[in-house]
């Protein structure tokens, strides 16, 4: 692995971290919408469509293009500052003590020994120059090649961010035309145990058979087991649009 693309690999892996811990930090906490009451769906109301599209924004999908944005920017920073590559410094500084040990004789003299010791303290700075000439006729279409990658990172983003709001456009549309279904079956369920309620009633007076109060529970039965499955697929749209914006629906 060369070195720009270790560098490239550690600045993701340190901005996918740190993305990682803040969506950690504001994960959203679904509503609970099993508790609702069935006149509790007439309350709901949507957030406007450029409130969920804007919320959308701190989802992982979009923060994930985003990072790969930020990254690319500070490639381009590194792409300018390549020509520092031709050139390099050097230096060392020593210190310490110095020892000397010497022998001398001749035919008159004995064997004499001495040693000596000096501090000392030396340093030498330098510099060299390398400029392979592959790399300086690249250096401008290196640049201009992370511009282009950074523009394709920002088309990237946009795209993943229409794709985004394209789902939530579909889930809105269907939870709100599910809202109004489930209004409408609300009611049918208010008219279904109204009616039987009555035919309850007159079947324990004695003026209408078991036939007909079986039919009239059917009836019953019917509306709530409609209603439910409404209700169903609207819980579902909902908790769904939640996750997609990180945007509360119940107040």
């Amino acid at each position: 692995m060369n070195h720009t693309a270790f560098t490239c690999g550690i600045a993701t892996f340190l901005l996918c971290l740190a993305i990682s811990c803040n969506l950690h930090a504001q994960e959203l906490k679904i509503s609970d919408y099993s508790s609702l009451k069935p006149e509790d769906y007439t309350n709901i109301t949507l957030p406007p469509l450029d409130v969920l599209f804007e919320n959308a924004k701190q989802g992982a999908v979009y923060k994930l293009a985003d990072v790969e944005e930020q990254l690319q920017q500070r490639m381009l920073k590194k792409e300018k500052r390549a020509w520092l590559g031709f050139f390099s410094l050097r230096g060392s500084y020593q210190y310490g003590m110095f020892g000397n040990d010497a022998t001398y004789s001749d035919v008159t003299t004995p064997i004499i020994n001495t040693y000596t010791t000096a501090a000392q303290n030396s340093y030498n700075v330098g510099g060299g120059i390398n400029i392979p000439l592959d790399a300086l006729f690249d250096l401008s279409a290196r640049v201009k090649r992370q511009k282009l990658n950074i523009r394709s990172a920002e088309l990237q983003k946009e795209m993943k961010f229409d794709e985004m709001k394209k789902e939530i456009i579909i889930l809105y549309a269907t939870a709100t035309a599910q809202l109004n279904v489930l209004k409408l079956r609300s009611e049918a369920i208010i008219l279904a145990n109204a009616q039987y309620a009555i035919t309850e009633k007159d079947f324990t007076n004695g003026t209408i058979d078991s036939a007909v109060l079986s039919i009239e529970k059917g009836r019953q039965s019917s509306a709530l087991e409609a209603f439910e499955s409404s209700r169903s697929e609207l819980n579902k749209s909902l908790m769904i649009l939640e996750v997609i914006t990180h945007t509360p629906i119940l107040k």
